[in-house]
């Protein structure tokens, strides 16, 4: 219920704020991982983020964005071991503020920010011969912030790439610093 009444503050605010800015920016990323340590252990993590930013100055915006995330583990110790698959699951919704450090007509426009973001995973674990055991999901509100770079390449058009982190709570007044590089595209409306 609290992701149903964060989505409607975030939409309500997105009508409100749309109609002040500046100009709008759509952008969808994606991130793709593997690792293999060898034939019987390896990892795969894959996501998908789109966002809405809102300019109200040049350089300065506000950005909403959804990431949904997939991690997947395989893992044997020893060759008689039954396989072990791991999959984690993160959706993210995330609220930052964006500052430019280039105008808006250069080819290059780095930019840092800052913000808050509410992460709800699950974690399912199949156990070859066993079973399949399902954690119950976690939610957390965790800060948030990250580096980019936009490559403009016509007025309206830009490659965008990025490093975002998050440090998200674990239990025990513990934390996880959380982080994914993301490479995509936007538009400016």
């Amino acid at each position: 219920m609290k992701c149903f009444n964060l989505l409607a503050v975030v939409l309500v605010s997105f009508v409100t704020l749309s109609a002040n800015a500046m100009y709008t920016e759509l952008g969808a990323q994606y991130g793709f991982k593997t690792q293999t340590y060898d034939e019987n252990n390896s990892n795969k993590t894959e996501s998908f983020t789109g966002s809405v930013s809102l300019y109200f100055w040049e350089r300065i915006a506000l950005e909403l964005s959804y990431t949904d995330a997939t991690t997947i583990v395989e893992s044997k110790a020893f060759t008689a071991d039954p396989r072990r698959v791991t999959k984690q699951r993160s959706q993210i919704l995330g609220a930052d503020l964006i500052f430019v450090l280039a105008e808006k007509t250069a080819l290059f426009q780095p930019y840092i920010k800052g913000g808050v973001a509410q992460i709800n995973r699950t974690q399912t674990v199949q156990i070859e011969g066993v079973d399949t055991y399902t954690n119950d999901p976690e939610k957390a509100l965790a800060p948030s912030y990250g580096v980019g770079l936009k490559v403009a390449l016509t007025d309206s058009f830009s490659l965008k790439f990025s490093y975002d982190a998050w440090k998200t709570p674990v239990g025990n007044d513990t934390s996880t610093d959380d982080s994914a590089f993301r490479a995509g595209i936007s538009w400016i409306l």
